[in-house]
């Protein structure tokens, strides 16, 4: 696993980290225990950062974020993943 560092984000209200495997660079940051509106807060301030095909974000999030699904879906294109403690993680990359 690559090492993962906390990096500063603009407008983020929650830890991000940065890490890179395969080549490409993630942006790891967990909003699960927030309330609205600060897990799209967060999104957003980490999504901004995905400005090329070889980066991502990760987003860990008590339940499927469908505001912001609504919001960035012209943009980007996000996967879906239950965790097995009914958590969710959403991998966000710019649409192809």
């Amino acid at each position: 696993m690559a090492e993962k560092k906390e990096i500063q984000v603009e407008g983020a209200t929650v830890p991000v980290y940065q890490y890179e495997e395969n080549g490409i660079i993630y942006y790891e940051f967990d909003t699960s225990k927030l309330g609205p509106p600060e897990p799209m807060v967060n999104a957003l301030a980490v999504l901004s950062l995905i400005d090329s095909p070889n980066k991502r974000a990760v987003m860990i999030n008590h339940k499927k974020p469908m505001g912001l699904f609504e919001k960035i879906e012209g943009k980007f294109d996000y996967e879906v993943e239950e965790l097995e403690d009914g958590r969710y993680k959403i991998i966000f990359k710019l649409k192809e």
